[in-house]
């Protein structure tokens, strides 16, 4: 390869890491910047601190919208349109909104003016993720697909690292109407990388040759279906209460849903549909481990307990830099060495067990800092490590299969909010059933552990399962 050649290659790889990272860092930035406390982000925004909740509740929401919809919408053929709208809609939303700061009209225009932008903004900039995983989908050989995977999945811990610290000092320098408007040029940026990247894409896209069958729209529609009862169903949690009437019937809608697509999926799936069990099965081991490692109670129980800004921000922080390590350094064994995968489930698991028996024990009074500190660096050293695992996995085994290679993204985020409303609800239901607010929380923290529990019992289950099939068979 001559030296021109070379350095062709490198910036063309360089392009796409960039992509990449852009694809699921924006995407991240722009949901986490919600991590903050409420009261903060009232303030970063100005406006009411009641409003809050809906605008995570439909930040949160427009996102798993987008994630739920992405793989009916992306493809090779479609990346570069999906690219150019999305990433004007998000920028246009973002300089709505710096705009507004600059105008400062009256507090209630404010408020649906952000509510808009939020719900618009995140739902298009959601879709950066998966068009992110389609590039690595597209890549030439398995290293490079594990070094881009590895940028991918680092992105999100780095946004957790960076967007708290861009809200509350970059934000508060600048002015909070220019952060917006910075915000939205980033876009931008992913729209001129994207030319470059979807060309080399397109060259080498599976599905540009292989005729496709015509979609069968029937569970598509149910599928989000089950998503947007399930989103209803969690805001009336939110605002009325699990006991309320609304919220009752509300999931009644979403579980009669729910049992439909569970029940038509095998008529729905052709025979000879070649889909990878291993890597379903590990997306629903991440859906589970997502459910604990949310960390929105065990933040909200120092924050109860009256634990100082500066151990909150510092523990948020060292979380986030021992999942942004662990990525990387799983990352690079898989690179190295594929039967890496399998090991380091041994380290992942017990992490995440012992951080999350370790929170039922939290202190109260809130004293004991270090206790705080390590649990939740052990918390994202496991789920940074179980992240890489299974999203190499699922995007290595995908062979071509679009909704697969773009369901972690999906898995992520919805399983993350999952695990906010399943959390809301265990807490809702302990405070009904007369416990104080402490006891509430430890059984908040009993499911965490149960979820670890059970997503461990499920790659045991998988791990001996194939050793006891000879025998039966014999």
């Amino acid at each position: 390869m001559t030296s021109p050649l070379k350095q062709l290659v490198l910036i063309e790889t360089a392009l796409l890491g960039l992509f990449i990272l852009l694809g699921n860092g924006l995407r991240s930035v722009a949901t986490m910047t919600v991590s903050v406390s409420q009261g903060e982000f009232a303030s970063f925004l100005n406006i009411s601190v009641e409003r809050t909740d809906i605008l995570i509740e439909v930040l949160i929401g427009g996102a798993v919208m987008a994630l739920a919809i992405a793989p009916f919408v992306i493809s090779s053929k479609t990346a570069r349109r999906v690219c150019i709208a999305t990433a004007s809609l998000a920028s246009a939303c973002y300089a709505a909104v710096g705009l507004t700061m600059h105008w400062d009209p009256t507090l209630s225009v404010r408020e649906i003016i952000i509510l808009a932008s939020f719900c618009l903004g995140g739902f298009a900039i959601s879709f950066f993720a998966p068009l992110a995983q389609l590039a690595i989908s597209q890549a030439k050989t398995d290293r490079e697909k594990s070094l881009l995977t590895t940028i991918w999945t680092a992105a999100q811990p780095i946004a957790f690292l960076i967007a708290p610290q861009l809200v509350k000092y970059v934000a508060f320098d600048v002015g909070t109407g220019n952060y917006f408007l910075i915000l939205a040029a980033l876009p931008m940026l992913f729209l001129v990388i994207m030319p470059v990247v979807m060309k080399a894409a397109d060259h080498h896209a599976p599905d540009e040759t292989t005729p496709k069958p015509k979609t069968n729209w029937k569970p598509v529609i149910l599928f989000l279906l089950v998503v947007i009862s399930f989103e209803a169903w969690t805001t009336a949690n939110s605002f009325a209460g699990v006991e309320s009437m609304l919220g009752l019937g509300l999931m009644a809608v979403f579980l009669a849903f729910a049992i439909c697509l569970y029940l038509g999926a095998r008529s729905w799936i052709p025979r000879d549909a070649n889909l990878p069990s291993d890597a379903i099965f590990l997306l629903a081991v991440l859906f589970i481990l997502e459910i604990p490692t949310t960390g929105v109670y065990d933040t909200a129980y120092l924050v109860r307990h009256l634990c100082t800004s500066s151990l909150i921000d510092d523990r948020a922080t060292l979380g986030a830099a021992s999942q942004v390590l662990m990525v990387f350094g799983a990352g690079a064994l898989i690179a190295r060495n594929p039967h890496w995968r399998e090991r380091l489930w041994l380290i992942a698991i017990p992490c995440l067990i012992i951080s999350s028996i370790a929170t039922i024990f939290y202190p109260y009074p809130a004293t004991d800092a270090l206790l705080f500190y390590w649990t939740k660096m052990l918390s994202s050293i496991g789920i940074g490590i179980a992240t890489t695992l299974v999203v190499s996995a699922v995007i290595a085994s995908a062979n071509g299969n679009k909704l697969i290679t773009l369901a972690p993204a999906f898995v992520i985020m919805f399983g993350t909010e999952v695990g906010i409303e399943l959390l809301e609800i265990t807490f809702q239901v302990s405070k009904l059933a007369g416990l104080d607010v402490t006891k509430a929380y430890q059984m908040v923290f009993v499911v965490q552990v149960a979820a670890v529990l059970l997503a461990t019992v499920l790659l045991i289950w998988r791990h001996f399962a194939p050793m006891t099939r000879p025998a039966a068979a014999a």
